[in-house]
């Protein structure tokens, strides 16, 4: 397997914990973090209640704009900022060390992100008027505002990238960051994925998948030039993340395995584990050739349906199983699958 990606930093943020190191030992522990949860703030008609996993309230509070700023950020971006200072630290980055921000890039993956203040933009100009919705309310309803205010927190001047693909948002993120780095275009990436419990997931979770809320940045790197600086590499992953939609109405996970596996030139019987977003069973890693008896991680029925920040959720926990198995684990795969017929697909392994 030659990696050309590395991933240097990493910050998230889930229902079961600020950090993955916390969220990790809450998985291991077996618990869950579901409770009852109403879609009200008058965004939606009618009550509903329906089990959901939401992000606690005493997350790191780490500075990123001034306080006055902050509070007209939506709570999307204030998250994404918060673990853009925090990812940024954690790849080791200082005032001497750190790339051009001119060479610096941002990208972005979500399901729906801003959708709740899109929503109560309208709701405020219908019942208020328009004259008294907060200039910065319509901005903060857009897909688009969280890449843009991580990359002022960051002080990033390359591209800012937001791609939008249901569950697979997050790997989609990943494949342009992995382009950008193997190009040139950047020379590290704040790469980011976040979801919240917006009115609509809310009510469309009563009785069928719990969704879960959470943010993750990871700073993304060529691997080669993080080796160089000595960085500390968490996870590594070679070629592009692999999608494919589904194939004749069947599933498109087997398509997507093969590729990737044929992308990271590694052989289905290497694989130490697989990580899967399926929250109630494996029926999704039945693409793996031949049968093959590999340990399978399953974390979305603890942490619920977490949308586009899923794929790189997925990396995070996969980086950290390995970790924990000490030198000479085997390369993972993360398979993530999406309702509307998409699946992505990469191989990912630890220095």
């Amino acid at each position: 397997m030659s990696p050309t990606a590395a991933v240097t930093g990493i910050a998230l943020a889930t229902a079961l914990g600020p950090d993955l190191d916390t969220t990790w030992e809450a998985l291991e522990a077996g618990r869950s973090c579901f409770t009852p949860t109403a879609a009200t703030d008058g965004l939606y008609p009618g009550e509903v209640k329906a089990p959901a996993g939401a992000l606690a309230d005493d997350l790191p509070d780490v500075p990123a704009f001034g306080r006055r700023r902050l509070r007209a950020l939506s709570r999307e971006s204030l998250l994404v900022s918060r673990l853009g200072a925090l990812a940024w630290q954690d790849a080791g980055f200082g005032a001497d060390t750190a790339p051009d921000p001119q060479e610096t890039a941002v990208v972005l993956g979500t399901a729906a992100a801003g959708l709740s203040g899109y929503l109560r933009v309208l709701r405020d100009g219908l019942t208020l008027g328009p004259e008294l919705v907060s200039p910065y309310a319509g901005p903060q309803g857009s897909l688009n505002a969280a890449a843009s205010d991580l990359s002022i927190a960051a002080g990033a001047q390359g591209s800012i990238v937001t791609v939008t693909a249901g569950r697979c948002s997050g790997a989609h993120a990943l494949t342009v960051a992995a382009d950008y780095v193997a190009t040139g275009q950047a020379q590290a990436v704040l790469v980011a994925a976040v979801d919240v419990l917006d009115p609509l997931r809310l009510a469309a979770g009563d009785g069928g998948t719990p969704p879960g809320e959470a943010a993750v940045v990871f700073v993304v790197e060529d691997a080669g030039r993080a080796r160089a600086r000595g960085a500390r590499v968490h996870a590594e992953f070679a070629g592009p993340t692999v999608l494919r939609g589904a194939v004749d109405g069947g599933s498109a996970a087997g398509p997507a395995i093969g590729a990737a596996l044929a992308v990271a030139g590694v052989a289905a019987g290497e694989l130490s584990l697989v990580c899967s977003s399926a929250t109630s069973d494996t029926a999704d890693t039945a693409g793996i050739a031949d049968g093959t008896d590999v340990p399978v991680l399953g974390p979305f029925g603890a942490l619920g349906d977490c949308a586009g920040a899923t794929t790189l959720l997925q990396v995070a926990l996969t980086a950290r199983a390995l970790a924990g198995r000490g030198p000479g684990a085997g390369p993972a795969l993360v398979l993530t699958t999406d309702g509307n017929g998409q699946a992505a697909a990469v191989v990912v392994r630890v220095p």
